[in-house]
């Protein structure tokens, strides 16, 4: 295979000896030339240089072959007729490809030339690789943690560093328990055997269920994922393992509220049906047991057990009431309040339902902002969950009562809350079955109360160990932010119009338009989708309002707007191109959904 050559020799009958050698094989010579400058100059023409090491000018031929090899990435050759000790330790440094010793022979130069260009290209394939494994590594949203065959870490991908605390430059070398500091569901899992396991199995083995990572700051972070082997052949053996993991702390707790709604909902529908089928019957059984008191005289034998049974009667009907509250729905009326101004309001209230003996902290956050609430029932919450929290401290304890304002990922897009939190020195036995009813005492229906509020004002509650010990409950109600962006989106979407527009997309890739409808969506403007030019036309034509953009590809758009004109008049086009963009009507692909959602905006800010 020819290929062309720059010839880097100071000798003008050597270089036009190499020369001729070089095209008696089929090569081109693109040139011969005596400096490095001039060398440097020619070199990006060229897919290999013959570079002698002593050469005309200030810089030798190590010089140049360095700066050739960063600036135009080909193979370089050396030539020379002796070379010492110091040089040959200077001339690795620029990485050749061959050495060839002069007076060159035929048979040497062609190998030399045909290695160094495979090799060179190996290495540019193996680079690219690398670029292409960084890359993906870098940007997926699983941690990957690399280790050697000795247990070691060699890599950390960016995910891995955000959830241990550890950087890549921190964690090399270190012993993978101590940068994945792994606690199992129960205490007699071993974390450490799970690397061995994998090698010895020769197969993934999968993180334990409800497995927690212990992050450097000291986080605890509900992960999962698997522990894999790395084998480069059969007979080369494991060298490694990789393990993947992904945090899953969001949607455990979103799996928990969803139970413990549905727990907390069942119930309700129990407590009202049993308090509606037994209180006819006890009615019955106090209306009679109150007739025959009145009937038998004082001293009647039968007049004890009747009391008794009078007794009973109405205790029973205490329950049953106590059952209809919590089981019927109450009917709330809403007002904008501000969450800091009734904690204060309640402040006194909260210290004397605490008492002597719990010390009572208020924090107040103005992050916490204002909700749109019953204050009743809100209050009533807080009540509860103080009244709780103090009849786990019958002796002495501490009581810090907080606000804040949290932001968590929820349907694609950050959702905003109030929080109101009580961390109390109170020990539960188990956390996460706390706002589940437990008895039909007042007592044991206090934080299903809590669940039922806050699920009535679209919030949330839970329930955790506290980070010093002791325990955290936790309300979470939709911020009045939060209310306003939904009620902007819902009205939005029933007018059939975005807040920022209406647009239609034309694309035949299901998961595109998918994904680029959640986004939009978020972004405030209403997505119509088309997979082809028949049903963007259709949907344009029954679409009711204004068609503000259509988003097709550059080469099938104009028969799709040729047929919208009539129907709308105003639309505009955003052509997607393979080539260099012409204008602003134009972005080429591939484009990032932020890329397209701002060159959306800047066509639609064109038109208003």
């Amino acid at each position: 295979m020819p290929y062309k050559i720059l010839i880097v020799e100071d000798e003008g009958l050597i270089a036009h000896d190499i020369a001729g050698r070089l095209e008696d094989l089929g090569h081109e010579v693109i040139g011969t030339v005596a400096t490095a400058d001039e060398a440097v100059a020619l070199a990006s023409g060229a897919d290999a240089v013959l570079m002698d090491i002593r050469i005309d000018g200030d810089r030798d031929g190590i010089e140049a072959a360095r700066e050739i090899r960063e600036r135009c990435h080909i193979p370089v050759i050396f030539l020379t007729a002796h070379l010492d000790r110091a040089t040959l330790e200077r001339a690795k440094l620029a990485e050749p490809f061959g050495y060839l010793v002069k007076p060159l022979g035929a048979a040497s130069l062609q190998p030399a030339v045909e290695v160094a260009i495979y090799k060179h290209r190996m290495e540019r394939q193996v680079a690219e690789h690398e670029a292409w494994l960084r890359t993906t590594l870098a940007s997926t949203a699983e941690a990957v943690v690399a280790t050697g065959a000795d247990g070691r870490v060699r890599l950390l991908n960016s995910a891995a560093e955000a959830l241990t605390g550890w950087t890549q430059a921190e964690a090399k070398d270190q012993p993978w328990s101590k940068v994945l500091r792994l606690l199992p569901a129960d205490a007699e899992g071993d974390m450490e055997e799970l690397a061995p396991l994998a090698i010895l199995r020769d197969s993934p083995v999968e993180l334990p269920a409800l497995c927690r990572l212990v992050s450097r700051d000291g986080r605890e972070i509900a992960v999962e994922g698997a522990v894999a082997p790395v084998r480069i052949a059969a007979e080369a053996g494991t060298v490694g393992t990789v393990t993947t993991f992904r945090d899953v702390s969001v949607r455990r707790w979103e799996e928990n509220q969803l139970r413990q709604s549905q727990r907390a909902e069942t119930a309700a529908r129990l407590a009202a049906a049993a308090s509606h089928d037994y209180n006819n019957l006890i009615a019955i059984i106090r209306t009679r047991s109150e007739n025959l008191l009145m009937q038998f005289g004082e001293y009647s034998a039968a007049l004890g057990p009747i009391e008794e049974i009078h007794q009973a009667a109405v205790a029973a009907d205490q329950i049953t009431r106590r059952l209809a509250a919590f089981g019927a729905r109450e009917v709330s009326h809403p007002v904008v309040l501000s969450l800091n101004a009734m904690v204060r309001r309640m402040s006194r209230l909260i210290e004397s339902i605490a008492g002597d003996h719990i010390r009572v902290r208020v924090r107040l956050s103005e992050s916490a902002g204002e909700i749109r609430a019953d204050p009743s029932q809100v209050e009533q919450a807080v009540v509860n969950l103080v009244l709780h929290a103090c009849s786990t401290m019958p002796e002495r304890g501490n009581l810090l009562l907080e606000t804040g304002g949290v932001e968590f990922p929820q349907s694609g897009r950050m959702a905003t809350y109030s929080s109101l939190a009580l961390t109390y020195s109170g020990q539960e036995g188990n956390p996460e079955r706390l706002f589940d009813p437990i008895s039909i005492e007042l007592a044991g229906l206090m934080l299903p109360l809590v669940q039922s509020i806050a699920a009535e004002h679209g919030g949330y509650v839970s329930a955790q160990p506290g980070q010093n010990g002791g325990t955290r409950l936790e309300m979470l109600l939709p911020s009045l932010r939060q209310l306003a962006v939904r009620g902007a989106m819902a009205e939005a979407l029933a007018a059939g119009t975005g807040m920022g527009g209406s647009i239609l997309l034309v694309d035949r890739r299901d998961s595109v338009r998918g994904q680029l409808h959640n986004f939009f969506e978020s972004a405030g403007y209403n997505l119509l989708e088309a997979a082809d030019a028949g049903e963007a036309i259709a949907c344009g034509q029954l679409h009711e309002g204004a068609l503000d953009l259509l988003i097709a590809d550059a080469g099938e758009a104009q028969p799709i707007l040729d047929a919208l004109r009539s129907v709308q008049p105003a639309v505009r086009l955003l052509g997607i191109v393979d080539g260099v963009e012409g204008s602003v009507q134009e972005i080429r692909r591939p484009f990032t959904q932020n890329t397209l959602l701002n060159r959306v905006r800047a066509m639609l800010a064109q038109t208003e």
